[in-house]
């Protein structure tokens, strides 16, 4: 009866430490396997990972620069995100930014180095605004980036308007330079309001207009 009750002792002991081992190998939510990272430009990477059996592979931005360990700086590049443009320690780029129904919409991703991320997309449409003789504020109400496009020496950006909404706001197409861009990123940084992406915690930067949604 003694050996009986040590053997069942000692299995309850084996199953216990299997257990501990498990659960102490479960991957954090953010941490990456280094082989998943792949490389693009100055320091950034992707990660490329199945969503769904319906929805396809998703794709995760990481900085990793001359750091250890990468990290997440943009949570969904998702359909909008191809091309990243790169300069310097900065990436650009036209993202799905989910809200928390989960619905995706693009948003102009910039972000340097290791972050947080800004959503840049209201500050290039008002330069776009003043571009095409457009009240900023009626533009705000309905344009949405469509297009981030490298034209050489310059950026060229489209928005597309709801005309159903404000038939006199055309589609706007917008060319900036990168000294624009970073001048946008350091009034982001000085002015802008820390969110959350919806249903994650990565925290990015977003300036505050009246009539944004």
């Amino acid at each position: 009866m003694k050996h009986y009750k040590r053997t069942i002792q000692l299995n309850v002991l084996f199953l216990w430490c299997c257990c501990g081992v498990l659960v102490g190998c479960k991957p954090k939510e953010n941490s990456i396997n280094a082989t998943k990272f792949s490389a693009t430009q100055n320091g950034f990477g992707v990660v490329v990972q199945s969503i769904g059996v319906d929805s396809g592979p998703g794709a995760k931005l990481y900085y990793k620069g001359s750091n250890e360990t990468a990290v997440l700086v943009w949570p969904r590049i998702g359909t909008h995100g191809y091309p990243i443009l790169y300069t310097n320690d900065m990436a650009l780029l036209l993202a799905d930014k989910p809200n928390n129904e989960g619905i995706s919409g693009g948003a102009l991703i910039a972000v340097q180095g290791t972050g947080p991320a800004m959503d840049i997309s209201a500050d290039l449409l008002k330069i776009g605004a003043e571009q095409a003789h457009v009240e900023f504020k009626r533009a705000l109400r309905v344009c949405r980036p469509l297009r981030l496009i490298d034209a050489g020496d310059k950026l060229k950006l489209v928005f597309l308007a709801d005309r159903l909404v404000e038939p006199e706001v055309p589609d706007l197409e917008i060319q900036v330079g990168w000294d624009q861009v970073f001048g946008i990123v350091r009034d982001v940084k000085e002015t802008g309001k820390t969110n959350v992406v919806a249903k994650t915690d990565v925290l990015y930067l977003q300036k505050e207009y009246e009539g944004s949604q």
